[in-house]
């Protein structure tokens, strides 16, 4: 109790001071929970307060380098290393090797050349190579390419080069460039257990040739024949696995094969159905008595 009496006064005379020292001053001190009021906000317009400020004008606006320079020659590149030395700067190493524009002009001559005489631009391998069990299809194209792009499946084995003699030598396909996707192999799920495996790896070329290629569009008769198999192959599959009434219902797959034939239910009365059954346990009774069998066995002598 002592104690706390020591703090109120200490406190109270701390107050105090403070009272007294702001009085003199004229400033007024907050406390630890100073709210201002309403009245006392600052007066400011509505308008000259901008809530949502643009995100465009506070970047500074640098002239355009001099590889967007603007140019209108076959070799753009030549061009612009010369702009470069001009202004005395540095040429960039992707315009280094490019720089002697007559090489590039001999070579596309050359390449004119030999697409006029319908000869490979290109030097066509020498050594023989064998892929008895190597598969190439071509693939359907995918949306990013363009009719001047075709898709091969090839083996891992195979390079660019022996695509590119392949195509020249078989069916004489000019191939301009070609790039390879190698495709990483995929973890698949066995259906019988929860073991899995890896998949083959799959690599494919993309050909850029000279002259566009389209698909081919599928007939139409064919399309038709697919749906109607699928169809029929589902109805059959609901049959196998049918219940109750459906089990009766007809089959009408691929144009009635399966359908059973259809059985005449004769009607009989159900006295005379009664009736007949009796005589048949009548019949069958004697048939399988003692004294029949004895006589059956007296006359075959056995």
């Amino acid at each position: 109790m002592k104690a706390r009496g020591r703090f109120e006064v200490c406190m109270m005379s701390l107050s105090n001071r403070i009272s007294v020292k702001s009085l003199a001053s004229g400033i007024s001190v907050r406390s630890v929970h100073y709210k201002t009021s309403p009245s006392r906000y600052p007066k400011v317009n509505v308008k000259d307060v901008e809530l949502n400020k643009p995100r465009y004008g506070f970047r500074k606006i640098r002239p355009p380098i001099l590889a967007q320079a603007k140019t209108r020659t076959l070799f753009p590149n030549s061009e612009l290393a010369k702009l470069y030395i001009e202004e005395g700067k540095r040429i960039p190493n992707r315009f280094m090797s490019q720089m002697d524009s007559e090489r590039a002009l001999a070579q596309f001559n050359y390449f004119q050349e030999k697409l006029a005489m319908d000869e490979p631009h290109f030097t066509l391998g020498k050594k023989e190579v064998f892929l008895p069990s190597g598969r190439i299809c071509l693939l359907r194209p995918n949306a990013k390419h363009t009719p001047y792009q075709a898709k091969f499946l090839v083996p891992k084995k195979m390079n660019k080069i022996d695509l590119r003699d392949y195509l020249w030598n078989i069916y004489g396909l000019r191939a301009l460039n070609i790039t390879v996707q190698l495709q990483p192999a995929r973890w698949v799920r066995n259906p019988d257990d929860l073991g899995r495996h890896r998949q083959p790896q799959l690599k494919k070329m993309t050909v850029d040739m000279p002259e566009p290629f389209i698909w081919p569009e599928v007939p139409q008769a064919k399309v038709d024949e697919l749906n109607n198999q699928m169809d029929n192959t589902e109805e059959i599959a609901r049959r196998n696995v049918a219940s109750g009434s459906d089990k009766k219902k007809p089959l009408e797959a691929y144009g009635g094969m399966y359908k059973e034939k259809h059985q005449i239910n004769k009607f009989i009365p159900r006295q005379f159905l009664k009736n007949s059954k009796k005589s048949m346990k009548i019949l069958e009774k004697k048939i399988n008595s003692p004294e029949t069998r004895s006589q059956v066995s007296n006359f075959l002598k056995l």
